[in-house]
This record gives structure tokens, sequence and C-alpha cells, in this order.
């Protein structure tokens, strides 16, 4: 038996003072990192009357064998070290938040003398006003139509509106009163602002008492033309007012999260209440986790608003961590304002809470169906491609190229049968000139190699996308570089219209064959499709950078560098075309009369256009 540790002489010495600790295995590994606002006193409780705490508890207690700890200052200082570590260390036994997307939002640039409406991912304290999250893109966009349709703002960019002189294209169908040309006064044009921002933050009875009034002024003033529109203006408002439904009769902003558990698996939902109406929803999925409810959501806190997300002024969890109050001062400071942290047991907030609860369970039992399905699909492939078990990690590779040029190779990673962009790798082929796609996979697998056995995660399959040929040539290379660590097939196109794909195996004459609708098949056909879309998006980049690049070329003053600094600013010849001169000009080491040489040799009509088809 293996002694117990000693960790008397570590619990002695702690302080009573805010701090971080990272307990660690026999491994030196850490695998759980909290906060506490006493080191010494919340530490030291995890070792007293251990048999009588629960399970998960007794695991993680059972497994510790070293303890580090950081003091702080204050509790909110323990709270953000707290979240950096854990991004650091990513420990067995905490909540580990991989989703960082920022939603889409919408932001009103009141800063600006004109305001303009426009989608945002990032929360800047820009003095700009935000409205959202947006969980779906179109959902966001059709609302941007919608204002876009029924509040005369402008859409062009600072720079356009700064040179314009005369009405564009949005002035002459009615959606813009061109306020770059003079036709609307600013206190006209601030009347329209106020009224997107009524209906954004759904005031709807005072948007449509206010659009009513106006209408009726300018009725007895017999400007009718500007009366219609108004009209026209409330009728929309009317419709899409109709459309909503509102779940709470206040008209806070407010997100309500909770979770729904079995054992280690965990389903965490958001909410996003927005004047009293539901904008969005969102869930995540967990595995593995010992840790009691009320840790998960407010580690789940912690990480979600951290990342520039909008953060709204009510935030309603299952259950108060034990530093709320440090919590909500951390939200506070991140949002620029005061963010209330409840946890309500009756009336119109209990009710949300408990909508979000089921919305976990619902989507908790979504994601076990799934689970299940990939894995009875991964045990198929196991079985059929003869592998030692299911392959948890499958790497598949593919060239892109036309007729040798711009050679690339991709290679994606699928982890548990889902896309895991962590291990998504592109290869710029180097040593091979010519259509040899041969050739061009023995030198992207060989420097694949390479770079797996430093990064030391190993693939259980490895799939090419190819016939016979193909898998012949990564079968030498494994075997020239004594590569045995991963199972190896090849997947190619079936012959007739009606015959399904082919899977080769080294030693084996016949191809393997799926059942035309198993789940088996549309997973590895999922992977090679996904290998094939990555390769194809980088070669596109490529050639548009080739563009772009073949066009700065002939323009005098453009030297290597300049070159360079152009293409990594603009991407694309389209991209440089749509940029005006103040933009050209705003990259490095580009002087004002060089841009204006830049602009006026993209506008000549002499033929550079760049390749056909080039974007």
């Amino acid at each position: 038996m293996s002694k117990e540790p000693d960790l008397s002489d570590v619990l002695k010495s702690l302080p009573a003072r805010p701090g971080v600790y990272l307990m660690k295995n026999a491994q030196g590994q850490v695998i759980y990192v909290g906060k506490a606002k006493s080191l010494r006193s919340r530490v030291r409780s995890y070792f007293r009357q251990v048999d009588s705490k629960d399970p998960k508890t007794r695991l993680l207690v059972s497994r510790i064998r070293g303890i580090d700890f950081l003091v702080t200052d204050t509790e909110k200082e323990a709270l953000i070290a707290e979240n950096n570590l854990i991004k650091e260390h990513k420990p067995r036994y905490n909540v580990q938040l991989r989703d960082d997307k920022n939603y889409l939002c919408l932001k009103l640039t009141v800063s600006e003398k004109f305001p303009r409406m426009i989608l945002v991912r990032r929360i800047l304290q820009d003095g700009g006003l935000y409205f959202g999250p947006f969980d779906s893109a179109r959902s966001v966009r059709d609302t941007l139509r919608l204002i876009n349709r029924t509040f005369p703002l402008r859409s062009c960019t600072g720079v356009q509106f700064a040179r314009r002189t005369r009405p564009c294209v949005q002035h002459q169908i009615g959606r813009c009163r061109a306020p770059c040309s003079g036709l609307i006064s600013p206190e006209d044009y601030a009347r329209i602002v106020q009224d997107v921002r009524l209906f954004l933050e759904g005031r709807d009875t005072d948007l449509i008492a206010s659009l009513t009034e106006r209408m009726q002024r300018l009725s007895e003033a017999m400007e009718f033309e500007e009366a219609a529109r108004l009209r026209d203006r409330i009728q929309a408002v009317r419709r899409t007012l109709e459309k909503q439904k509102a779940v709470s009769p206040g008209l806070e902003d407010r997100d309500v999260v909770n979770l729904y558990r079995e054992g280690g698996l965990v389903t965490v939902a958001v909410i996003f209440v927005r004047k009293g109406k539901i904008v969005g929803a969102r869930d995540y999925g967990f595995s593995g986790l010992e840790l009691p409810d009320r840790e998960i959501v407010d580690s789940f806190v912690k990480q979600f608003y951290a990342s520039e997300k909008v953060i709204p002024d009510e935030l309603l969890v299952p259950s108060l961590p034990e530093e709320h109050e440090a919590v909500a001062d951390l939200l506070r400071d991140l949002a620029g304002h005061p963010v209330r942290l409840l946890s309500p047991v009756r009336g119109d907030k209990a009710r949300l809470l408990e909508m979000a609860g089921e919305n976990a369970r619902a989507r908790f039992r979504s994601r076990r169906e799934r689970t299940d399905d990939l894995a009875d699909a991964l045990e198929e492939i196991a079985r059929k491609l003869r592998l030692e078990g299911p392959p948890e990690i499958i790497d598949c590779f593919d060239i892109s190229n036309i007729s040798g040029t711009l050679a690339v190779g991709s290679k994606v990673r699928f982890r548990g049968g889902e896309p895991d962009k962590s291990g998504y790798r592109r290869f710029r082929i180097r040593t091979v000139h010519g259509p040899d796609d041969y050739a061009m996979m023995r030198e992207v697998l060989g420097r694949w190699v390479e770079q797996v056995r430093r990064e030391g995660e190993y693939p259980n399959l490895v799939l090419v996308d190819g016939g016979r040929g193909q898998l012949g040539v990564a079968s030498r290379v494994f075997g020239d570089l004594d590569y045995v660590s991963s199972a190896l097939a090849s997947i190619a196109k079936g012959g007739g219209a009606h015959e399904t794909d082919h899977f080769y195996l080294p030693e084996r004459k016949n191809p393997v064959l799926f059942k035309r609708n198993s789940s088996a098949l549309f997973l590895l056909q999922r992977v090679r499709d996904e290998a094939h879309r990555f390769g194809i998006e980088y070669h596109r980049k490529l050639r548009r950078r080739r563009g772009l690049s073949s066009v700065l070329d002939s323009i005098p003053g453009v030297g290597p560098k300049r070159k360079a600094a152009l293409v990594k600013a603009f991407g694309s010849l389209e991209r440089l075309r749509r940029a005006s001169e103040e933009q050209i000009a705003q990259v490095r080491g580009i002087p004002e009369t060089l841009a204006r040489s830049i602009r006026e040799h993209l506008e000549a009509p002499d033929g550079n256009a760049g390749p056909p088809g080039e974007a």
C-alpha cells in the first residue's frame, strides 16, 4: 500500500488571507484550482471529516498529493487569478469552458454626430450603445435589415461618409436621409436615432406615441409625404411587436443560468432576456465533473463573462456562490455598471430559472442521444476497419492544388466524432513542383509525423483522401519513419452513381464497404469532406493573395516589404479595391502619396484587374 501524503506542513503554513490554491496529484499535475476568502480555513476544510463529505469531494481529496497557493489582496483578485489559472492548467476537476465565442450584438454609434447601426462581436467601453446578444447570426441580421428598412439611418462607414459628396443609392431607395449631403438636419436625424433606441429598448408605447404625435403634426402642416413615411414606420413597428412575446413584465436585461446533471455529465443552459423578451439561448455540455452544482455554476459564470460578452443588469442562478458579493463586483467591473446576482425562489424570475433548467435537461438528453449514436458509429468503424477499439481521435489528410500550383495539404481532427479545431493543420507544399499528388502527400505526412511526435497526442486512426495509391504512399512514409502509433486507411469515391465510398486498408486487397445509410459511413464522409473544405479554403486564400501580389508588382514604389505589408493588411485584390486612400495610407510603410498612386492605379481602366475570378 502506498503511504498517504503528509500535507500537515503545507496546511499549517497557509495564511488566513484571500488567494488561490492549486491541488496536485502524484505526478505533479494540477487537478483542481480554487479561490478562497481565507486560504487557511478553506483548504483545511477539505481534510476535516472527509468520510462525511460528498463522494465527489472524497474522490478529489484522495488524489491530492501536493498543494500550492497564491496570496492576493482581495477576493476579486482571487477570482481573476482563479479564472486565469484554470485556463492555463486545465485541471481535471474544474469546469473548463472551451467555447469563448463572442455572440453578435448590435451597436448604435451614438458618439458620432450621425450615428449608424453596425454588427459587432466585441464589447468595448467606447460610448456606443450595445444591444443583444443574439446567438443566431440570422436573427441579428434580420433585425438589422428591419431597422434599416424602418428607420433611415446611414449605413456607410466613417471613411465613406467623410468622402461622400452626393447621396448614394440607399437614399434613392428611401433607406437613408443623406446626412452626408446635408439633406437632413442633425436635430431631425437625432429624432430618428431616438426612435431606434426606443425600439431596441422595448419601449413600445413611447415609440408609437412619439411617432403618432409627429405624424399628426406633419399632417396638420400639410407635409403629407413625410407624414406617410411615419405612418408606414408605425405599421412596421406594430407588425414586429405582434411577433414578439414577453416572458417577464419588467424591461430589465437579464441572463438566466441553470443546469441539469446525471452524475459527472452536466449541461448548463443560458437564456438571454432583453427588455422582457427572450432574444436567444445557449447550452454547454461538460463531462467528468465531480463538483457540487453551486461550484459548477459559479465557475461557469466567471469564465463565460470574462471574454468581452454583454453583461446584463441582472443574473439569475439556481444558488448564489459563497463569494457572491465578490463575483458581483467582478461582473460590475467587466460590465461597467452594477450587476445584481440573484437566486429567486418564487415569482416570474423563479419561473425563468425553471425554464432554463428545462432547457438544460432537454439539451442534455439530446446531447446524450447524439453521443450514443456517435458511440455506435465509432464502434462500427472499429469493427469494419479492424481497429483495436473505437477511434477516439481521427486525423484526415487531403491535398488541394490546380495543376500543381499553390499546392497545400490539410489535416483535420475529429475527437469523439466531433470536429476538434485545435487539431487542424495546414501545410504549404515546399519540395514538390508540378502535379504530383503522391509526392505532395509524402511531404505532408512526413512533416506531420515530426509534428505529432513533438506534440505527443497520437490519433487512433489516420485517414487519407484517395485510393490504393495514396494508401501506399502513407504506408511507405510510416514505415520509413518507423511510425506505428496510428492505424491507417484511405477513403475513395465509389465508382458508380449508386456505389458507396471505398475504404482501403494496408495488406488487404479488396476494399471495405459500409452500408449505404450507415452512421459510420456518414461520419467518415463528414471527416473527409471537412478536410477537403479546410484545404480548399486555404488554397483559395493563397490564390487571392497571389492575385493581389501580381497587381502590386506593377505599381511603381511598391517593393517587396511594402507588398508584403499590403498583402497582410488586405489579403485580396477585391478588399484592396474597396479600400479608400486613407485606409491604404494607414498600412505601415505606405505614405499618403503612394496610397494615392495605388488608388489611381487600381481605378485605371488599363487591364490591372488581376486574374479573372479572383476575390
